[in-house]
């Protein structure tokens, strides 16, 4: 899968700066699944303070500097969402997703070489996992492809 020159200049700018991160969302399950649309590629990010100023550093390398909220202020709070352009080449940033913590899906994350990049992907049951929560409708379809390729004996039974 190639990615959006944009999207790939951030990913090598975060991994430079050793910004501690994982895809997750709906290009990580593209890269498992049957690809779908996708109007932005979502990152989980570490919400520690070292790790928000290595992504600070990031979006200011990246042209967003002027956008950021204070010095003084995190960048993501809580279940906040950082959206950064438009669809389909928005970039979302979060520190909570429902379901799972950062530190689980970091542990257990994949990485998988995408664009020549070693990307750090949610694992697809930590993904599941996430889908099921949101009660989003794309969500739920997502889930329940993935519950069928992860869980193929369940199949059987139906």
């Amino acid at each position: 899968m190639q990615l959006p020159p944009d999207f790939k200049k951030f990913v090598e700018l975060m991994i430079a700066a050793n910004v501690r991160f994982v895809m997750i969302g709906g290009y990580a399950y593209n890269l498992y699944r049957n690809p779908r649309a996708t109007g932005d590629i979502d990152f989980i990010v570490a919400s520690d303070l070292t790790n928000q100023q290595r992504l600070r550093a990031v979006l200011t390398d990246f042209g967003f500097g002027s956008a950021l909220p204070p010095p003084n202020q995190p960048l993501i709070d809580g279940n906040q969402v950082l959206m950064l352009g438009r669809s389909p080449f928005r970039i979302d940033l979060l520190c909570e997703i429902d379901g799972v913590a950062f530190e689980e899906i970091e542990f257990t994350c994949q990485h998988i070489e995408l664009d020549g990049i070693q990307m750090p992907v949610i694992s697809p049951a930590l993904l599941l996992k996430n889908k099921k929560s949101t009660g989003r409708t794309k969500d739920i379809a997502d889930a329940e492809e993935l519950q069928k390729w992860l869980f193929p004996e369940d199949n059987e039974r139906i």
